[in-house]
């Protein structure tokens, strides 16, 4: 599978983790190596925690904090 995380970047050839249940606004996905990432349900609906009227916008791929793709070795 591919996905697009909260910093639009495109990973390919990656597996879905199941996230707890509180979770339902968040897709979480592993690529190949092991490394995971966070993207927002294509379908994504408020929970009970915040406002309703809360819109959560993409972040742009420069804005990936250091170290975003670092693998322990």
């Amino acid at each position: 599978m591919d996905f697009v995380d909260v910093y639009g970047i495109k990973h390919e050839n990656c597996t879905l983790v199941t996230p707890a249940r509180e979770y339902q606004r968040v897709v979480i996905f592993m690529d190949a190596v092991g490394r995971r990432f966070v993207a927002m349900d294509p379908d994504a609906q408020p929970t009970k925690y915040g406002s309703s009227n809360q819109h959560w916008h993409q972040a742009k791929p420069s804005e990936a904090p250091e170290g975003y793709f670092h693998i322990e070795k």
